[in-house]
């Protein structure tokens, strides 16, 4: 069954990777920083050996973004961001894992100072 992994924080300035932009990030160690990219990169390196990782991107600066909303029988253009809290979609990794369990341990990973994961499985048309 394939997920989205939804990567949800708030760097100042926007940019990637986004825990080097957050402060929660920063008031760690430099070992721990380190610690955590080395992690990360081992974290990918498994998750594609075993065919778990189907894609991932990071997102643009979300102040570049554009709504489109349907009005009065028309699409209306406005500028972005969507949300209005602090935190906006940094960005997403495509994975697929054999059940709901494996999908949990693999989003947990993906946990970071100044991130928020969200997990959801892609809709199958089951209900």
């Amino acid at each position: 069954m394939k997920y989205l992994i939804l990567l949800h924080s708030h760097p100042e300035p926007w940019g990637h990777p986004v825990e080097e932009f957050t402060p929660e990030f920063a008031a760690l160690s430099a070992e721990e920083r380190e610690r955590h990219f080395a992690a990360f990169e081992a974290l990918l390196g498994r998750l594609h050996e075993k065919g778990e990782l189907v894609s991932g991107e990071p997102l643009g600066d979300p102040a570049k973004a554009s709504l489109y909303e349907y009005e009065s029988g028309a699409a209306k253009k406005s500028a972005g961001p969507y949300s209005a809290t602090k935190d906006h979609l940094a960005g997403f990794f495509l994975i697929e894992a054999k059940d709901q369990a494996r999908a949990d341990e693999i989003a947990a990973e993906f946990a970071a100072p100044g991130q928020t994961v969200e997990l959801r499985p892609i809709w199958t048309g089951a209900v």
